[in-house]
């Protein structure tokens, strides 16, 4: 795959097919479920305490709300 940083070389990885739930607020609320989504292995920033990102692929199926100034989100489905 290329990315931003690889620019034209094509740095190669793992891919998994996987399966994402992402709960509800409440236990009664449905939770979002997508059955099965291409992920790839990459080294994230560990320093930062990333262990995944979530893409345009599965915001679209949710509102997102963004404050940059008081360094807060919401996800809706």
């Amino acid at each position: 795959m290329n990315t931003a940083s690889s620019g034209q070389t094509p740095h190669v990885t793992e891919q998994f097919d996987v399966a994402l739930a992402i709960p509800g607020a409440t236990a009664t609320d449905q939770p979002l479920v997508i059955q099965a989504i291409p992920v790839v292995a990459i080294e994230l920033l560990a320093a930062q305490n990333f262990h995944a990102l979530i893409g345009r692929d599965i915001l679209s199926r949710c509102l997102f709300f963004y404050n940059g100034a008081m360094g807060h989100f919401s996800v809706a489905f």
